[in-house]
């Protein structure tokens, strides 16, 4: 298959075992990512999400196969290169000094600065525009590690718009997050990707979620993709119970699905 004019990501025969372990993590990943697609990666713990994610961002060396952005290899790509393509929220991120908000969010602009590294005054613009749309404004000038769960992934998510990359990766944005601050986070997201016409990329524990902020959904299951389509056609009581081993039922709404668990199936 060849590369579409629109592909950000295309990723073919992806296999990856780590160093130390006897089996591998991926078994033959083939997807292709395109611009404005709001893609979220279903999986139960262990399946190799992070791992995805973090091979695909250039973060891994040592894979099987083909991973190409915006065309080209990643391995061929240096780290500023890939940072001018692609943004990734990591699922944990410790705080090692107290930077304010405003500095932890200029960081991504590391990518975009002058030879100098001397932040422009465009660039504090971008800076200022990106915790704005987020609403990590409010608490600028504070310090990062001050930060409740929710205020603290606003900032990492201003620190990945101010890169100005067309593909947003998010690796479970919402972990850790309490009710309302995982829909303030997910909608957030969803928002932006439709307001800015980037593609977004997110992985995700919980069935509803993907189904109520995705418009694609790819499974990983055994290192492998078990399926890989729109929510609705994708997302049963079947599938719950092949991946996760929960029994499940499902409840419909006027316009999507919902499922609640019942009971493990061990």
């Amino acid at each position: 298959m060849e590369l579409a004019k629109d592909s950000l990501l295309k990723v073919s025969g992806l296999k990856y075992r780590y160093p130390s372990a006897e089996d591998s993590v991926l078994n033959g990943l083939n997807c292709e990512f395109k611009t404005g697609e709001k893609v979220a990666v279903l999986g139960s713990n262990g399946a190799g999400k992070t791992t995805f994610f973090n091979l695909v961002s250039g973060l891994i060396e040592g894979y099987e196969g083909s991973i190409k952005l915006a065309g080209t290899e990643i391995k061929k790509l240096k780290r500023v290169e890939i940072a001018k393509k692609l943004a990734l929220v990591p699922q944990k991120h410790e705080p090692l000094f107290p930077f304010t908000v405003r500095d932890f969010v200029l960081m991504g602009r590391y990518a975009r600065l002058g030879v100098f590294g001397i932040p422009r005054e465009e660039d504090l613009e971008v800076v200022k525009n990106a915790a704005k749309e987020t609403g990590a404004y409010k608490f600028f000038d504070r310090p990062y590690n001050s930060l409740s769960g929710g205020e603290m992934q606003l900032a990492v998510i201003s620190r990945a718009l101010a890169q100005e990359s067309d593909l947003l990766i998010l690796d479970e944005p919402s972990t850790h997050l309490d009710f309302k601050n995982r829909f303030v986070v997910l909608d957030l997201v969803r928002r932006i990707s439709e307001k800015r016409k980037v593609a977004l990329l997110m992985s995700l524990h919980e069935p509803n979620d993907v189904v109520q902020f995705a418009d694609r959904v790819i499974v990983i299951h055994e290192g492998k993709i078990a399926a890989d389509g729109k929510p609705r056609d994708i997302i049963n009581e079947k599938l719950l119970l092949d991946i996760f081993q929960v029994k499940a039922k499902e409840i419909k709404t006027d316009k999507n699905s919902l499922f609640m668990p019942v009971s493990v199936c061990v």
